[in-house]
């Protein structure tokens, strides 16, 4: 039996499940962290509970050694002089130096890194639309939205997000031009602003996916791959279903694996069940199993699933998304309920006794989208940083820390013009505190600042003084994961 480990960890409680239908609330609060024997414990696995953030400082210090060798100044003034002293003599030392070049030409085992950034649902609602729209040339334009928030897109070798809409053309069918909610549709100029902001793969299994039939996501597909956006989730055939998406990324293989709970009520065309990947836990279990024979290293899934506008999972989704875990699942990130939801850490041994670092995050809220209220504008890009170590008899790959970068969406600027972009948090509280112009009024600064305090709360347990552009979740160290990093 493992130990419990600490670290921010969505933990539900047995004395919550009379409050289902409102969410189980599990750990992200100081309460939990005192109350660890109540804890509901994982079979086969540790939970661990989110770090808190005051550590943060010592984090920087950490990421930045890779300039550690503040010992390489001395080391090779003392070794270089003594080696040539030594030498000069006879021909035998330049023998020595020739065998010692040769054990440093053994690299040992090879170390390879991968982050992953991943964001929640990427909406597109009215007031976004008429924002985009140039009446001049009659076009769209949505690069604005994400200009702030690019360079956090961008610092990661991969970037995810749940592409909450289909991309059907101008006139799909008996709906004219673009729509919002409940039936969406996209321009294509939406997709182009994705890729262009920095992100490499969408997930297009969610609840709108049917919106406009099976003619709609044909051409969602078609221009997705046009622009050059990888996804999953909705297919042209069976055969495209069958196949698993695997993506190896820095000599990494990561399967990405996509499923929603619903069309919303709209039925897929007949005798085609293939367009959409519905949740079925043991459809789900064995594209898992698919993935890993396939030879992916890391398997993540993007469930579309929860309770809009609820605070903290069900017991139902609490158990389904650590059942993906049980069953193979290494990084299990959830969208739909449109707010944040606490994450959750655990260590799991699987049947061949090799344990793996899970990692949950029960929903990742809004990215963007025309929901101006809390707290559906705020949300948070999740970055998840991989490892793999090849030694000559194959290679390990393990989860060695997620991070969370805090966002919010502005809709109005100061002069109550609508102006939507996605905004980064701390960086823009650190812009307002040097007086610095950022073009939002005195209530929306207010806002940003509330957003900063609840999405700490939601998902570190706690308050944070300290502005930083990203806080630390959990980190492994080399040897185990570091319980000392509050």
């Amino acid at each position: 039996m493992l130990l419990f480990l600490l670290s921010c960890a969505l933990i539900f409680l047995a004395a919550c499940s009379s409050n289902a239908d409102k969410g189980v609330e599990p750990p992200g609060s100081a309460q939990t962290l005192i109350e660890i024997a109540e804890v509901e414990q994982i079979p086969g696995s540790e939970l661990v509970l989110h770090p808190e953030p005051g550590n943060e400082p010592e984090d920087e210090p950490e990421d930045e050694p890779g300039n550690e060798p503040g010992n390489e100044p001395e080391d090779e003034p003392e070794d270089e002089p003594e080696g040539e002293q030594g030498n000069e003599p006879e021909g035998e030392p330049e023998d020595e130096p020739e065998s010692e070049s040769e054990d440093e030409s053994d690299p040992g085992p090879l170390v390879y890194n991968a982050r992953l950034a991943v964001v929640g649902d990427l909406m597109l609602h009215h007031v976004q639309i008429s924002h985009a729209y140039n009446r001049e040339d009659d076009t769209y334009s949505f690069t604005s939205c994400y200009e702030q928030i690019k360079p956090y897109l961008e610092d990661a070798d991969y970037t995810i997000g749940n592409l909450e809409t289909p991309l059907a053309g101008r006139n799909p069918g008996p709906i004219v031009l673009y729509n919002e909610f409940p039936r969406f549709n996209a321009p294509d100029e939406y997709a182009e602003a994705l890729k262009e902001a920095g992100f490499d793969f969408v997930s297009t299994a969610n609840n709108h996916a049917n919106d406009m039939h099976e003619a709609g996501i044909l051409r969602t597909i078609e221009t997705l791959d046009a622009v050059g956006l990888e996804h999953a989730g909705t297919y042209a055939t069976r055969e495209e279903q069958e196949r698993v998406f695997i993506k190896e990324i820095n000599n990494i293989r990561f399967a990405f694996l996509a499923f929603s709970n619903s069309t919303n009520g709209v039925p897929l065309t007949s005798g085609k069940p293939y367009l959409v990947n519905i949740i079925n836990e043991e459809r789900m279990r064995l594209k898992i199993e698919q993935a890993r024979q396939e030879g992916a290293e890391v398997v993540v899934v993007l469930p579309h699933m929860g309770d809009e506008y609820i605070g903290y999972p069900s017991e139902q989704h609490i158990r389904i998304a650590r059942n993906l875990c049980r069953n193979g699942a290494d990084i299990v990130m959830i969208s739909h309920p449109h707010v944040l939801q606490p994450t959750e850490v655990f260590e799991i041994e699987d049947e061949d006794g090799n344990v793996r670092t899970c990692f949950i995050a029960y929903s990742m809220g809004n990215f963007i989208s025309g929901m101006d209220w809390r707290p559906c504008d705020a949300s948070a890009i999740f970055y998840l940083d991989f490892e793999k170590i090849e030694d000559g008899q194959g290679g390990s790959v393990r989860l060695t820390r997620a991070s969370y970068a805090p966002t919010w969406v502005q809709i109005t600027d100061e002069n109550g013009d609508t102006r939507i972009r996605v905004l980064p948090v701390s960086d823009t509280l650190m812009a307002i505190e040097a007086n610095e112009e950022t073009g939002l009024s005195a209530r929306g600064i207010a806002r940003l600042r509330e957003a900063h305090r609840e999405t700490a709360i939601k998902l570190l347990g706690v308050e944070v003084s300290v502005l930083r552009p990203v806080y630390t979740l959990f980190r492994i160290n080399t040897e185990a994961i570091d319980l000392t990093e509050w």
